[in-house]
């Protein structure tokens, strides 16, 4: 019997599923390749991954094992996932608009209160007038504030440009509901760095890096989609597995650049061979 077209119109491609299919065997090559890679343990594989993105000079330490970002950074990457595992825990995948104002303007709320934690942690490190001392646990609960923001930035712009069938009704996060969800997640995570063993903080340290390359990937995605004329036009997710790879592949390129040039500048312009993220 012949399938009915609106069921024919959601199954992947022959080409589809190829690009799935790379884009599957390259996360799990950069997987294997940051746990495996020789001389070189975990917690320095991903540090150097990540040189690039931040200055590192306030990182976490939890259960003897460094987190690759500094504390900001790694709230705001940790809340960024655990916003989107909502999004989609809820149903709201193709949710084009913000939440209600409210909680619109409480989300911007946090972000500024991360910027002006920023500010006073640089006005101290540069030793000028500041309003209190810098502290890792404010860095990482601001940071936490700003990730729910950026996650819904990113669905928005990308489900607003290249969804053909993006909910224009449908906000990101319902209400103060979804966003005390988030909130719990984030209390979780503070709870298990709290808790200070590397059962906990080597996944969460994984999950970072997992944020960081995840972030760019989508981001640098959005031009090879457009450019192979997908815009508006995406209904499934298989439709973006070959841009996905792209992106992927500059976010890589991208990080490895960033990250050899840091340590060029810190080496006095020398970089040894062996030197590398």
């Amino acid at each position: 019997m012949e399938m009915p077209l609106s069921r024919r119109g959601d199954m992947a491609t022959p080409a589809e599923r190829r690009w799935t299919a790379a884009l599957l065997g390259m996360g799990i090559g950069l997987a294997l390749g940051a746990a495996l890679m020789p001389g070189v343990s975990l917690e320095r594989a991903l540090y150097l991954a990540l040189h690039g993105i931040c200055a590192q000079t306030h990182n976490l330490v939890a259960g003897g094992f460094q987190l690759p970002l500094c504390a900001r950074d790694s709230g705001m990457y940790l809340s960024y996932l655990a916003t989107l595992g909502v999004v989609a825990a809820r149903g709201r995948w193709r949710a084009g608009r913000l939440p209600p104002l409210r909680v619109s303007l409480s989300i911007l709320g946090m972000f500024l209160l991360m910027a002006a934690d920023g500010l006073n942690s640089t006005l101290a490190e540069m030793g000028l007038s500041h309003a209190y001392e810098p502290r890792n646990d404010l860095r990482l609960l601001t940071g936490m504030g700003a990730g729910v923001g950026l996650a819904l930035v990113v669905l928005l712009v990308l489900n607003t440009a290249l969804r053909r069938d993006v909910e224009d009704d449908t906000r990101a996060l319902g209400g103060w509901r979804d966003l005390g969800v988030v909130l719990a997640i984030d209390a979780l995570i503070v709870g298990a760095l709290a808790l200070d063993t590397p059962l906990l903080s080597v996944p969460l340290a994984l999950l970072v890096t997992v944020g960081v390359v995840g972030n760019l990937a989508v981001v640098m995605m959005l031009i090879p989609s457009l450019a192979l004329g997908l815009g508006g036009r995406v209904t499934r997710m298989s439709q973006l597995a070959h841009p996905a790879a792209i992106g992927l592949i500059l976010a890589i390129t991208f990080l490895i650049a960033l990250a050899r040039y840091r340590l060029w500048l810190e080496l006095g312009g020398y970089l040894p061979p062996l030197m590398v993220p």
